[in-house]
């Protein structure tokens, strides 16, 4: 082989070698990138978890000092109450009937205020954003889902 041909040829060896060099450690880095994400993505996991914890603390130690104050409920905070109480349950996404929320919050030993307490109750749930009708005239409710 000439001597030319030979030398192209020495130099597409070595830059074959490089490129073998640069993939291997690029592999290896993508693999620790990858890791290190999995990682930060499960510390954030946790640490959702934790805040939410907290906020939960936080706005259960805040709602149980203005409840031990009055028990009757109207008006905004009904709404507030009522949604709580049926975010701890699983009927929250499927919906449930509004006589059965009523009893939860009942059951919770609160009193909803106004003279027909459960037309209070429907009416603060039909002037509610957060809650939405499941179907016509079924009496059902759930809550809205957050886009």
């Amino acid at each position: 082989m000439p001597e030319e041909q030979q030398s192209l040829k020495d130099e597409l060896v070595a830059e074959a070698a490089a490129l073998i060099n640069r993939i291997e450690a690029q592999v290896e880095q993508a693999e620790r990138l990858r890791s290190l994400a999995e990682r930060i993505e499960r510390q954030t996991e946790e640490d959702r978890h934790h805040l939410h914890d907290l906020h939960g603390i936080l706005g259960e130690a805040a709602q149980l000092r203005i409840d031990d104050l009055d028990r009757r409920l109207g008006g905004q905070r009904l709404e507030r109450v009522a949604i709580r109480l049926l975010q701890e349950r699983p009927e929250a996404a499927i919906g449930i009937h509004y006589r059965e929320w009523f009893d939860l919050v009942r059951e919770a030993g609160y009193q909803v205020s106004g003279q027909n307490p459960l037309g209070t109750f429907l009416a603060q749930l039909n002037r509610s954003d957060a809650v939405e009708r499941v179907g016509a005239r079924t009496g059902r409710y759930r809550l809205r889902l957050v886009a």
